[in-house]
């Protein structure tokens, strides 16, 4: 008796499980109505009825997709799916007051969506874009775009003809040519159409809008730095130039920038001779003997003239001119730094860069390589000490560099 109670037990059990097992497997077989399924079938007539060009029919599954679809799990349609079929269906109430939401949030940010390679705008239609189930992929939002570039000048004649003022009829044109129009090529002609709007509307309220996400301009950040080495010829004047020959300089320079004001630090070594015998205490630096030129320099410059390909900047500092023995010739015989003259020095001039590399449509001016000519003379200040020396010495340049400076996005 015992023994059927418990056959009988594990009889029932079994069945209520294979029962539960056979339940789940009908479920899972006749589960159709997933919102998932609902988003992806949506999207699938939404876009069969856009290209049939049955606008009234895209209007309402557009409704239903963001009244039944959209939510915090789900997304149903992307920002810019959604912002170009109210575009189609006349919606520009809906439109304004979707973009309105959008400027609502100061602090948004951009990210771009490898799915369908698009901006979106975090913290608004597709808040939480990276923790909610996407549709699979289709071609919704590649058509959308397609057929409305296709469309345009309809598209913005119907807005022209809408019940809506002018400001609104500016700013959804604008809007939507940024919609359709990406990426460096047009954005030089966007930001011209900004501009035009933000000065016919300076107190509009999608002016913040309009600077933050369709103006798009770049402009170099105040502080850069440049490097550059250079070679040239150097021109004594006064009784330097009786003593001693021109030079051929090399040398290396340090650029600091601040806006339009520079900085130039730079070590300037020249080649040059004797022009006579000169004594000293222990004998003679015979006539063509080689000399070094030292002119370190640290001056101020100002860019007067800067656009995409030149650059222009006057300069004035101060440094140090010096004519010397050879390195080599004073280890031999270290009696011939008697020969050494040195003075303080001025130094004036001017910089011409001629600029090649990066350059951009909507920016430029910040990093780029550069041939600079450059004019100096130095203008030293002999101490009594070196009695019957005067002159100066002016040189040409040509140097080859680079600038760093990064950009800035200005709204």
């Amino acid at each position: 008796m015992k023994k059927l109670f418990v056959t009988i037990i594990i009889t029932l059990v079994s069945a209520q499980v294979f029962s539960q097992v056979d339940s789940i497997e009908m479920q899972i077989l006749n589960y159709n109505d997933s919102k998932s399924v609902i988003i992806s079938k949506g999207r699938s007539l939404l876009l069969d009825k856009f290209l049939e060009n049955d606008i009234n029919t895209v209007k309402e599954i557009k409704n239903y997709l963001m009244k039944k679809g959209n939510d915090e799990n789900y997304i149903a349609l992307f920002t810019t799916e959604y912002l170009l079929i109210l575009y189609w269906t006349n919606e520009y109430e809906e439109l304004l007051n979707t973009i309105v939401r959008y400027d609502s949030v100061k602090n948004e940010s951009y990210y771009l969506s490898s799915y369908s390679h698009e901006w979106y705008w975090t913290g608004d239609l597709n808040k939480g874009y990276y923790s909610k189930i996407r549709p699979p992929q289709d071609m919704l939002h590649t058509k959308l775009l397609a057929k409305s570039k296709e469309n345009a000048q309809t598209l913005i004649n119907q807005i022209q003809n809408a019940a809506i003022d002018s400001e609104k009829k500016h700013f959804l044109q604008l809007h939507f040519e940024s919609l359709i129009k990406k990426g460096a090529t047009f954005q030089d002609s966007l930001n011209i159409q900004a501009e035009k709007f933000l000065k016919a509307y300076p107190e509009s309220e999608y002016k913040y809008f309009v600077k933050k996400h369709i103006e798009f301009k770049l402009v170099p950040k105040d502080w850069g730095i440049a490097g550059e080495i250079f070679s040239g010829y150097g021109i004594f004047t006064g009784t330097l130039r009786e003593n001693y020959t021109n030079h051929i300089p090399i040398g290396a320079a340090l650029d600091i920038c601040y806006k339009r004001f520079e900085l130039y630090l730079r070590g300037y070594v020249g080649f040059s001779k004797n022009k006579k015998d000169f004594e000293f205490s222990t004998g003679v630096y015979e006539k063509d003997s080689s000399l070094n030129v030292y002119i370190p320099e640290a001056s101020f410059g100002f860019a007067v003239w800067n656009t995409d390909k030149f650059k222009l900047a006057p300069f004035a500092g101060i440094g140090r001119l010096s004519v010397t023995p050879i390195d080599g010739a004073i280890k031999r015989m270290p009696e011939l730094k008697e020969l050494k003259i040195s003075s303080f020095t001025y130094n004036v001039g001017v910089s011409f860069d001629i600029k090649f590399g990066n350059t951009y449509p909507f920016y430029s001016q910040s990093d780029y390589g550069f041939l600079r000519i450059r004019y100096g003379y130095s203008i030293p200040n002999f101490s009594k000490k070196y009695d019957g020396i005067s002159g100066g010495s002016h040189y040409i340049t040509v140097g080859i560099g680079g600038l760093m400076r990064g950009v800035k996005r200005v709204y």
